[in-house]
């Protein structure tokens, strides 16, 4: 492969990224996930079996009155599904350099002192998805 084919090949993979998610504010960010309640199993269990009342598949018990197993499916595929996101998944944050902005007080026999100072390089932090 030349150099020719390698910049063409790196073009066309750049090009087919979509549009990154825009970015909130600090403050919003913070305002609109301290809200929000975590992933259940049970509430999505909940909106599937009402899309697929809405969409004609049949979600009350069967004709003979045994249980649906769609339902009982559903409930198991979404449980596992929401187990493996937060057991085995990991949030990464890049915070960019010079996001943080600190602010230091003090004295001495010269007299009061105030610092200013930022993070220098990137840092990364880690969560967990809840």
């Amino acid at each position: 492969m030349n150099l020719v084919d390698i910049v063409n090949t790196i073009t066309s993979k750049l090009d087919s990224v979509e549009t990154p998610a825009s970015q909130l504010s600090p403050i919003l960010l913070k305002s609109v996930s301290m809200g929000r309640p975590g992933l259940s199993p049970y509430k999505i269990t909940a909106e599937i079996i009402e899309n697929n009342k809405a969409i004609g598949i049949p979600t009350d018990a069967n004709p003979d009155g045994s249980e649906n197993l769609i339902n009982k499916y559903t409930y198991n595929v979404v449980k596992c599904i929401c187990g493996a996101i937060k057991q085995d998944a990991v949030v990464q944050v890049a915070i960019p350099c010079e996001s943080i902005l600190v602010e230091a007080k003090g004295g001495n026999a010269g007299g009061p002192i105030v610092v200013i100072g930022n993070n220098k390089l990137d840092s990364r932090a880690i969560g967990i998805i809840q």
